[in-house]
């Protein structure tokens, strides 16, 4: 699941690499319709970039729906947490720092996709080297919010901090059912 968290987390990169790349452009300055003639003399290199911007979005997409149904099997339950703080700014930082500087005007060209994609394969080893693919920009759009928390009484969890991603506001201490996604970071729901 953290892969493909991964790759859900830098998927606004791909959506506004399209939006900032595609001509929206459909009749030129005599009306004449550019729509069927436009796709066979566009830059071959740019419509690689947009296909494969346009899979990863679908690939993210196919991504949540899996994360869904990830949270609902074989969760455990009954433990008691204590809230120490949430995370507000994770995903805030996360798009600011790492998606916004990463648009790259160049894409049409071979140096502009190689760099593009150098970076993405930079940003992904930095993401699955660390945890930081829970402060997904996605998720925070759809309403998880980021929980820093400890357990009172888990004997497979030692007395350390956790993060969580729980869809609902939690306050203080109380009693959640849990899915791990890594060693570090939980999927958590109030019970």
């Amino acid at each position: 699941m953290r892969k493909k968290l991964m790759i859900q987390s830098l998927s606004p990169l791909a959506l506004l690499t399209i939006v900032r790349n595609f001509s929206f452009v459909t009749r030129d300055e005599t009306g004449t319709c550019l729509t069927s003639t436009m796709f066979w003399e566009y830059n071959k290199i740019l419509l690689i970039v947009m296909a494969v911007c346009g899979i990863w979005i679908l690939l993210a997409g196919w991504y949540y729906v899996m994360f869904m149904a990830f949270k609902f099997t074989d969760k455990k339950s009954g433990y008691t947490i204590e809230i120490i703080d949430e995370d507000e700014e994770a995903s805030l930082n996360f798009f600011m720092t790492l998606i916004i500087p990463l648009l790259i005007d160049e894409v049409h060209s071979i140096q502009g996709a190689l760099t593009l994609l150098i970076i993405i394969i930079l940003m992904s080893v930095l993401l699955f080297k660390t945890s930081l693919f829970y402060a997904n920009p996605v998720l925070a759009i759809l309403g998880y919010r980021v929980y820093i928390f400890k357990f009172e009484n888990n004997a497979e969890c030692p007395k350390d901090k956790y993060i969580g991603l729980c869809r609902s506001e939690i306050n203080g201490r109380c009693a959640i059912e849990y899915k791990k996604i890594t060693d570090k970071v939980f999927y958590i729901r109030e019970i």
